[in-house]
């Protein structure tokens, strides 16, 4: 097999894992190693050649299903998992951890002295343990007909966290704003679409909604038993970074 030369370009693509799949498409077909792989909404022009990737499902596919039979369909949830973190540098750990993984096969996702495999491994448990904390500490409030909520993640969690509100209230109409990725998640129907948003202006809540904000902070107040109050094991079950979008707070 031939080997991979690094080469000064930047690969850009649409932040999609499709498209990252089609980055490591033609990372693998010209056997070379790009100097980064970038989203298109971080990319600025410099020094290095760039090359605009287009998402091409015909090839992502082939991507996919190269990884399901070299490796495994766990793998491929793995790296979908690790596009979904705030790693700097992930998709050039994710291209690193593909060329490991079509040598050595469904080992890969075990090889944990491996540098590559153990930082990506690290990143994708911090995501899924965040968007864990997030289908618990998300707060919705009522805005006519529509349930609006606001969070800020570290890592891209929308996707992780959707389908659990989804299945929770099936009947609703509801949006979650990422403030931190300025992405934004509109749920009706059983269809979900997130997409990035420029610019957005949350609609102040009803005053109905801030009624019952303040029977839920009475009761939040009132049920705490004063003598068992702990707030330095209170911040370590529930950090303060996730109580500024809090309801009790």
């Amino acid at each position: 097999m031939a080997e991979f030369s690094t080469r000064n370009i930047i690969y850009d693509y649409d932040g999609t894992f499709e498209g990252f799949l089609c980055c490591a498409f033609e990372s693998f077909t010209l056997r070379e190693i790009p100097a980064n792989i970038l989203n298109q909404k971080d990319f600025q022009p410099g020094l290095f050649e760039h090359f605009n990737i287009i998402t091409d499902i015909e090839k992502a596919n082939l991507v996919k299903k190269s990884i399901q039979k070299k490796m495994n369909a766990e793998t491929l949830v793995f790296l979908e998992d690790a596009l979904l973190t705030s790693l700097k540098h992930k998709e050039m750990f994710m291209l690193d951890f593909m060329r490991i993984g079509y040598k050595t096969g469904r080992k890969i996702i075990n090889m944990l002295a491996d540098d590559t495999v153990i930082i990506l491994t690290k990143a994708v448990k911090q995501m899924t343990h965040e968007a864990h904390k997030f289908t618990g500490f998300t707060r919705f409030s009522v805005h006519g007909n529509l349930l609006i909520a606001k969070i800020k993640p570290k890592n891209f969690v929308l996707q992780r966290i959707v389908p659990h509100f989804a299945a929770r209230m099936p009947n609703e109409k509801f949006i979650i704003y990422d403030e931190t990725h300025n992405m934004i998640c509109a749920y009706a129907k059983g269809k979900y679409v997130i997409s990035d948003i420029s610019d957005i202006k949350i609609p102040e809540a009803e005053a109905k909604e801030y009624h019952y904000r303040n029977l839920w902070e009475m009761f939040y107040d009132t049920t705490a038993i004063e003598e068992r109050k702990n707030p330095k094991h209170r911040i370590i079950l529930m950090p303060k970074r996730y109580w500024s979008n809090m309801t009790e707070f």
